[in-house]
C-alpha cells in the first residue's frame, strides 16, 4: 500500500484510472518490461496512473542532471515517462496535466519542469508538443559537436544528441537565461529553424 501525503492530490478520471504519487517498487515492473531505459532507484517525485491496482502510466521526476542547470529544487527532470496502451488516449497530456497540478499544488519551490526526447529512437517530440511543453535545445542539437555527445560507457558507444523541452510551472526570472544558446552558430541555426518552421520541433 502506498503512503500518500494528506497534501497530495489525487483524481480518478473517467476512464477509471486514479492519478496519484506512487514509489519505485510499485512502478518498476513495469518500467522495466515497457520503457527502453528500464527501472529507476530513485525519484523525487513518481506520478502513476493506476488501474485496476496496477501502474499503467508513470512518470519519474528527478533533480536535473545536466550541471548547467540549477540543481536546487527549483527545476526538475522528466527521466522516465511510460504510457501502455491501457492508459487510455490522450494519456500523455492527461497525466501530464495532473502531474503539473501536483507538481505546483504540493512543491511550491518548483517553477522550471525539462524533458529531453531522443530522436534516434523515434521520440520526434509530439508528446511534448501536445502538453505546451516549449521547445528549448542546447546548442549540441543545433551544431553537433564534432567529438559526438559523449559516451556514458568508457567510449564504446557514443550518445545520441537529445532534445531538450522545458514547462513552465510558475515564474522564474532566470529561466531565460539558464536555457540560452550561448553558441552564435549555433543560435543562428536555432533562429532560422524557428522562423522556417515556427517552433513546430
Amino acid at each position: 500500500m502506498i503512503e500518500l501525503e494528506p497534501t497530495d492530490p489525487t483524481h480518478t478520471d473517467s476512464l477509471g484510472i486514479t492519478w496519484r504519487r506512487s514509489d519505485r517498487h510499485e512502478v518498476n515492473d513495469l518500467l522495466k518490461a515497457r520503457h527502453y531505459l528500464g527501472p529507476i532507484k530513485t525519484g523525487r517525485l513518481i506520478h502513476a496512473g493506476i488501474l485496476d491496482g496496477l501502474p499503467v502510466a508513470v512518470q519519474v521526476w528527478r533533480l536535473p542532471a545536466s550541471r548547467h542547470l540549477p540543481n536546487d529544487g527549483t527545476w526538475l527532470e522528466l527521466a522516465r515517462w511510460c504510457l501502455t496502451p491501457e492508459a487510455g488516449p490522450n494519456a500523455g497530456s492527461r497525466q501530464h496535466k495532473m502531474s503539473a497540478r501536483m507538481i505546483r499544488d504540493t512543491m511550491p519551490e518548483v517553477t522550471t519542469l525539462v524533458s529531453y526526447s531522443d530522436p534516434s529512437v523515434g521520440h520526434t517530440g509530439s508528446l511534448y508538443k501536445a502538453c505546451n511543453w516549449e521547445w528549448r535545445p542546447t546548442w549540441h542539437r543545433l551544431r553537433p559537436p564534432p567529438s559526438g555527445n559523449g559516451s556514458w560507457d568508457k567510449g564504446r558507444t557514443r550518445q545520441s544528441v537529445k532534445d531538450r523541452w522545458a514547462f513552465s510551472v510558475r515564474p522564474d526570472p532566470l529561466r531565460g537565461s539558464v536555457l540560452a544558446i550561448k553558441d552564435a552558430s549555433a543560435l543562428r541555426r536555432f533562429e532560422e529553424l524557428t522562423r522556417v518552421t515556427g517552433d513546430d520541433r
